[in-house]
């Protein structure tokens, strides 16, 4: 059976799990499913270049070659000849996904399950679907379903770990790779793939003494491989093992220079052996690339004055100084964008949509860095009936954040009322469109 595998939840050590767009996604093969009988379900066999089966294969090798649009034509075509064939909705669901539609997506997808609601394939390219548009939810739900159905579908189990360590939750994403793990079933991911997945979820539970072990098996596999000896080095720092920890550090950045976490405890371990110049040259890596590392700085900025280095102690001390001003100046206007954007909600509750748009449009002034005022204004502009506006704003959120869920869900629907579709209450895919609460900010 082919299954086509998500593999772009790519991982930062000194992160999170990077975001998705699903315009970034690349689709590697298509819903593994013969066009036999499965499941108790007859499917119809190619009998002519017309057939559904047929057209399906041809769907694939568009969606294969990077054609969504041409694959969903074909498809069109497919669904006529067999409108109740499951295999074309949900190769319909990956192609509206391409495209970047969440709710023609969700809804082909949903046909499909409706259709063939104990096939695990299906579950699992809805799930990674939703993972592509960050609906962690709704994508655990249908990875969830696919493992419970077929524990030894090939991907899946290691995909539904990668979505459960992107939503946060790693200690049931380490179970999951310690269930890979000891599966004797064929596995489409390499060994090192699911000890890293592990001790990355280990590392992040501050588990130390797996992270090291779970590491050390990486090493095994991969020998030069910078993460490992960072991971280490901070995991043995933890355990006060400075001595180990000090070897794996210098190996870390032997082999990637750029990673400021371990620059930063060399700079310590170095410091507290007296070897401050050693400890400043590493403390000014870390600050050249962690700026934000209030430690770090602090640390140089002692060093510089023992060491008599005024001018450089005097700078980072204006440093230090103005990013306290910072954060508190940060922090009011976080605060007062909270209370306009409460008020907005309120009036909006009460239904003066005219005066929850200005309240939200003035916390977007106070705090532009938060999307979540924006979108909610966005959100009203829909429901006042300025698809247009709604849209223009949107693009802009999405310029920052081209994978914020909820700004996907309004755009969809707002791009429905531009064409005249949702007035009538139904979408293009058939389903009515939705529209997401407006909320409170999210920090």
């Amino acid at each position: 059976m082919n299954t086509f595998i998500f593999r772009h939840f790519l991982f930062r050590l000194t992160g999170a799990y990077r975001n998705l767009s699903p315009r970034r996604i690349v689709w590697l093969a298509c819903l593994g499913c013969s066009l036999s009988v499965a499941h108790g379900q007859q499917h119809i066999r190619p009998s002519s270049p017309d057939s559904a089966s047929a057209l399906v294969e041809k769907a694939k090798q568009l969606v294969q070659g990077g054609d969504p649009k041409a694959a969903l034509a074909v498809l069109e075509q497919a669904e006529a000849a067999s409108p109740r064939n499951s295999d074309v909705h949900a190769l319909s669901g990956i192609c509206q996904a391409m495209l970047g539609k969440p709710l023609e997506s969700a809804a082909e997808f949903d046909q499909a399950i409706a259709l063939r609601p104990d096939y695990a394939p299906t579950y699992f390219s809805a799930g990674l679907a939703f993972a592509s548009f960050n609906d962690l939810t709704r994508a655990l739900d249908r990875l969830s379903s696919a493992v419970r159905l077929d524990p030894n579908l090939p991907g899946a189990r290691f995909n539904y770990a990668l979505v459960l360590a992107r939503a946060g939750n790693y200690a049931e994403s380490e179970k999951q790779v310690d269930l890979e793990l000891a599966s004797r079933s064929p596995k489409t991911e390499s060994s090192l793939e699911l000890w890293r997945l592990k001790a990355r979820d280990a590392y992040y539970q501050k588990e130390w003494q797996t992270t090291l072990d779970a590491y050390r098996k990486t090493l095994a596999i991969e020998p030069n491989s910078a993460e490992a000896y960072g991971a280490i080095g901070e995991a043995l720092y933890s355990l006060h093992r400075p001595r180990e920890s000090l070897a794996a550090l210098e190996k870390a950045v032997a082999l990637d220079d750029e990673d400021g976490r371990a620059h930063e405890l060399l700079g310590r371990l170095y410091q507290d052996e007296g070897r401050q110049n050693d400890a400043i040259l590493q403390l000014e890596a870390a600050h050249r690339l962690r700026p934000e590392d209030q430690e770090a700085t602090y640390r140089l900025f002692r060093l510089y004055t023992a060491t008599n280095n005024t001018a450089k102690a005097s700078r980072l001390q204006g440093e230090l100084e103005s990013s306290s001003i910072h954060r508190k100046t940060q922090s009011e206007d976080e605060a007062k964008a909270a209370m306009l954007n409460n008020a907005g909600l309120q009036f909006e509750k009460n239904g003066d949509l005219t005066k929850a748009l200005d309240q939200y449009e003035q916390a977007a002034k106070a705090d532009p860095s938060n999307i979540v005022f924006q979108r909610n204004a966005a959100l009203l502009l829909c429901k006042m009936g300025r698809p247009q506006e709604a849209i223009a704003r949107l693009h802009e959120i999405l310029a920052v954040d081209s994978d914020d869920a909820e700004s996907l869900q309004i755009l969809a629907v707002a791009q429905e009322m531009v064409n005249g579709t949702a007035a009538h209450g139904k979408s293009s895919s058939g389903s009515k469109p939705t529209l997401p609460a407006s909320s409170n900010p999210e920090r």
